[in-house]
């Protein structure tokens, strides 16, 4: 092999490692922001294992786990079958997307029940959420807020443009 070849085998091979640690880069931002883990006000590591919403489990930490699996025990009979409902009502909209022909009226009521599912969901998820949140100190509870307020900033959309 030339010289000029391995240059260029080794500027590939440069180019590869480049993209791949770009893209795990990329990735840690998507899901953390780029004050990563343990950043002001995140949750240092990935959410404690149990009941309840991912997002969740991360926002109380270890220390509100306990009180979230007590919390989630208690309203799962409830929210277990809404969250089936709403996963049906979804896929109803699928479906109604892919019928030949496709009719309107149909499409629309199938979103009017994914919403009323959904609303009914969220209702009784935002339920055990204020269960959790009443039997949290004052610290956890400042604490919960800086992890909301921080994962609001990450997951803001563009800003409005402007006139």
């Amino acid at each position: 092999m030339t010289r000029t070849r391995w240059l260029i085998l080794l500027l590939l091979a440069s180019l590869g490692v480049n993209l791949f640690i770009g893209g795990l880069a990329i990735g840690r931002w998507v899901d953390h922001g780029w004050g990563g883990r343990g950043g002001p006000g995140h949750f240092a590591g990935p959410p404690p294992d149990g009941p309840g919403p991912r997002w969740l489990r991360r926002m109380v930490g270890e220390d509100g786990i306990d009180t979230v699996r007590t919390v989630w025990q208690r309203h799962e009979a409830t929210i277990d079958p809404l969250r089936r409902d709403a996963d049906a009502a979804r896929s109803a909209v699928a479906d109604t997307l892919s019928a030949d022909p496709f009719v309107r009226a149909d499409y629309e009521a199938a979103l009017g029940r994914m919403r009323a599912a959904r609303d009914r969901m969220e209702t009784a998820v935002h339920a055990a959420i204020t269960d959790v949140v009443t039997s949290m100190t004052p610290e956890q509870r400042h604490a919960f807020a800086e992890r909301a307020r921080a994962w609001a900033d990450r997951h803001k959309g563009p800003p409005p443009p402007s006139d």
